[in-house]
């Protein structure tokens, strides 16, 4: 039931000449970029005063980020070409960005960027390889070579690892050791899109035959290091594989909360579906559907540190699920339907992109949160 109380209120409400194509918060204040179809990138600064860094080219940008301390943005694309603004601090946020790198790759399409937790290490995709980027020293820090095309790559939250899927395997390296990786796990199809769990302990793949796989990192020591290692003989400690979708799965986000590690929650987005699963311990995967969206699902996200997620659609509308079982609000506000959103990590703000270019960042209302935080019925 829809509560009658709104969680979230519009707070602004901008456009960009086209459909948008990512946006991201820095971990730091309050500051979001913004890119679109047409190559555009723009940062609010605190207050949403807005700077812009690049204007339309005709290249879209696919892939941005913040550095952990905020203090580098990187964006890259259609273009082949990974930039890097040095970003003022939160003391002097009228210092203009600062434009310090420009990384070209002729003919590559780079949509898949990720900077380390800790270190100000960026790693993107180019073909059959990852580039390693050491933003604080100006120079690469490492190139990982790969048997076929990136597909994804991802960090673990501690950032001792890195995962990279190509093909049909998820190659895991430890960042002590970049020689050659440390683990491969091996997936029923390509690895399209991973996900690692808020403290590590999961890491998903989203697979081309509509198909979700789980690795509980606390196996990982039992994947094959070589074609020769055997197989464990315990099944159950085997990475799990999730089925029954009705489609592509085209998108992950792990639930932030307490008893993540034992139980998780992982939602799915699946043509005009969000397909849940839980763990329960000694039972294995169950799972539930929502199914208010009209039109594909195209994202998910859990705010951080609570169960609320969002859905979002390419025709209509935000759903917000409290406890990601009630729906408990509906967003509104690009006419032709939504294409990205990204919760801030307070959880404070919650900013979305539109297929026509519109930007819209809603804000948490006063008594939201002890709301959230209580049972469905306490949204009323």
């Amino acid at each position: 039931m829809l509560s009658l109380k709104p969680l979230l209120e519009l707070q602004v409400h901008r456009w960009l000449s086209e459909y948008i194509t990512v946006l991201g918060w820095s971990p730091v204040g309050t500051r979001l970029a913004v890119a679109s179809g047409a190559g555009e990138v723009v940062l609010w600064q605190e207050d949403f005063q807005e700077t812009v860094l690049q204007t339309a080219s005709g290249a879209s940008i696919d892939a941005l980020g913040f550095s952990s301390e905020g203090q580098w943005l990187a964006t890259a694309g259609q273009a082949g070409a990974v930039k890097i603004w040095q970003l003022s601090s939160d003391s002097q946020p009228s210092d203009s960005p600062e434009l310090v790198e420009t990384l070209t790759w002729e003919s590559a399409w780079i949509d898949r960027l990720q900077w380390h937790p800790h270190q100000p290490w960026l790693a993107y995709n180019c073909g059959k390889a990852v580039h390693i980027w050491d933003a604080e020293q100006g120079e690469p820090l490492t190139t990982l070579e790969l048997p076929a095309a990136v597909q994804d790559l991802g960090w673990s939250p501690d950032g001792t690892h890195l995962a990279v899927s190509a093909q049909q395997r998820v190659h895991i390296w430890e960042t002590s050791r970049w020689r050659s990786p440390q683990y491969e796990w091996e997936l029923t199809a390509v690895s399209q899109n991973l996900q690692w769990s808020p403290k590590g302990a999961y890491l998903a793949s989203a697979n081309q035959d509509s198909s979700v796989g789980v690795l509980t990192w606390d196996n990982v020591h039992l994947l094959k290091q070589s074609t020769d290692d055997p197989t464990p003989e315990n099944q159950a400690d085997l990475p799990a594989t999730l089925r029954g979708f009705p489609g592509k799965v085209r998108q992950l986000a792990w639930a932030d909360v307490p008893d993540a590690v034992r139980s998780p929650i992982l939602a799915t987005a699946t043509r005009d579906l969000v397909a849940m699963w839980i763990l329960i311990p000694d039972e294995g995967w169950q799972s539930w559907l929502l199914d208010l969206h009209q039109g594909t699902v195209l994202d998910v996200a859990f705010q951080p540190q609570s169960s609320l997620l969002a859905s979002l659609s390419d025709r209509g509308w935000i759903l917000l699920w409290q406890a990601a079982v009630e729906p408990a609000q509906v967003l509104e506000g690009a006419k032709e339907g939504f294409s990205c959103m990204t919760w801030h990590p307070t959880g404070e703000y919650l900013a979305a992109g539109g297929q026509h270019g519109e930007v819209l960042v809603w804000t948490l209302c006063p008594d939201a949160r002890a709301r959230i935080l209580q049972q469905p019925e306490a949204l009323l």
